[in-house]
């Protein structure tokens, strides 16, 4: 081989290798396209999904916890205290907020027991169900919170208090901070408030701070010093929380249609950005509203009776003793979406107060667990009171959209 071949084949295998060094170094920036093309090759990025931000709260709401003579009676003659809430444990362990209205007192060992007489003060395990039931908000502003005055409701909010998770509202001290009516769930604040429209037993002049009233008791109307004072605490709530809800027990006893002042309280609770609005007093069930404008409220104008043991409503009739058996457990979805929040999937079912013709194994059953054995034998059947009593007033007063099942 001639000395120029050899510079010739030397010289091509050194190009080769300085051109295998350049397309090693740069083989990620290349694309070839046919022969010799080599160009950038073009990175396209992918937009970055960003997902709301969504917390929910599920809350269970019930009427008047009202605890008679006749059941503490069953209790006395061996009745086991369990067998009350056996039925409707399932609808507070499922949920994240349980709210009810307490309408008897719980002694502190030193007053009078009492479930007659329109006049109530309850033996300490009551409070103790209550809890069991895994309840977390009770109001305690009724008619029946001055029963055995201001120890009686010092006692009540004690025993919650110092026994359990449960929030009593309704009650205070001389300073009537609403701000410790506050609890958070699921990354969602919720403010409570209670009102009434009084007490059976006046409450004295200088202790009306520590309840919580709608009307003058002096004068028995809805006064602008009241109405200002309404306005006052739900400002202070309102911008500590994200869900507003306030408790009232007002209206007329014994009809399922809200009155005049359920109506314009309502109203004024919507302008002042109340969310929800939980009634009771009527001892029935009465209309569940949507009251829109600026804002948006939901209004309960009455859940009837939860617990109700009695089997004589000497004040009424054969229909709203029939009433006073059954009332209406409520479930909602509280929904927070980037800080914006909504309530829906609004649900119901008649709860019915069952207990036999001896007076005996009271039971709180929903209404499709209620069979025709449990009809037959309620104390009232003979009164007419039977399933299609409950369903017929069921779909008659709660319109269709608020009864969803719940099961």
């Amino acid at each position: 081989m001639s000395f120029s071949r050899k510079i010739f084949i030397l010289v091509t295998i050194y190009f080769l290798y300085l051109l295998g060094v350049y397309l090693y170094i740069n083989y990620d920036k290349i694309e070839v396209n046919g022969v010799n093309d080599v160009q950038e090759t073009e990175i396209i990025e992918t937009p970055e999904v960003i997902e709301p931000i969504k917390y929910s709260v599920e809350l269970t709401l019930v009427g008047d916890f009202l605890y008679e003579e006749p059941y503490y009676s069953a209790l006395r003659n061996g009745e086991d205290s369990n067998l009350y809430f056996s039925r409707v444990k399932k609808y507070f362990s499922d949920d994240d907020l349980s709210i009810g209205n307490m309408e008897v007192v719980i002694t502190d060992g030193t007053m009078d027991l009492s479930g007659v007489g329109y006049s109530f003060c309850a033996p300490t395990f009551v409070g103790d169900q209550v809890i069991d039931l895994d309840m977390e908000v009770m109001s305690v502003s009724n008619n029946h919170s001055n029963d055995r005055g201001l120890a009686g409701r010092v006692s009540t909010y004690n025993y919650f208090k110092n026994n359990s998770d449960i929030l009593p509202v309704g009650t205070y001290d001389e300073s009537r901070d609403v701000t410790k009516n506050i609890i958070e769930r699921n990354n969602i604040k919720f403010g409570f408030l209670s009102y009434t429209y009084g007490t059976n037993v006046a409450v004295e002049s200088n202790l009306r701070y520590s309840l919580g009233l709608y009307r003058d008791p002096d004068t028995g109307v809805i006064s602008d010093e009241y109405l200002n004072l309404i306005k006052n605490e739900v400002d202070t709530l309102r911008d500590k929380v994200d869900v507003l809800i306030v408790m009232v027990h007002w209206g007329d006893e014994f009809t399922f249609t809200p009155n005049g002042e359920q109506e314009f309280l309502a109203n004024y609770f919507n302008e002042l950005g109340v969310d929800i609005v939980v009634g009771n007093h009527s001892h029935c069930i009465q209309p569940i509203k949507w009251i829109h404008g600026n804002h948006d409220t939901l209004v309960y104008y009455s859940l009837g009776n939860f617990v109700s043991a009695d089997n004589v409503v000497d004040r009424t009739g054969e229909t709203f003793t029939n009433a006073y058996q059954f009332g209406l457990l409520s479930k909602l979805s509280v929904n927070k979406i980037d800080g914006v929040v909504s309530i829906d999937n609004i649900r119901s079912i008649p709860i019915v107060d069952y207990y036999d013709v001896n007076l005996r194994n009271f039971m709180l059953i929903p209404i499709d667990e209620y069979s025709n054995d449990y009809e037959v034998s309620h104390y009232l059947y003979n009164n007419n009171f039977n399933r299609s009593f409950i369903t017929d007033t069921y779909e008659s007063v709660i319109d269709f959209e608020f009864r969803k099942s719940i099961n």
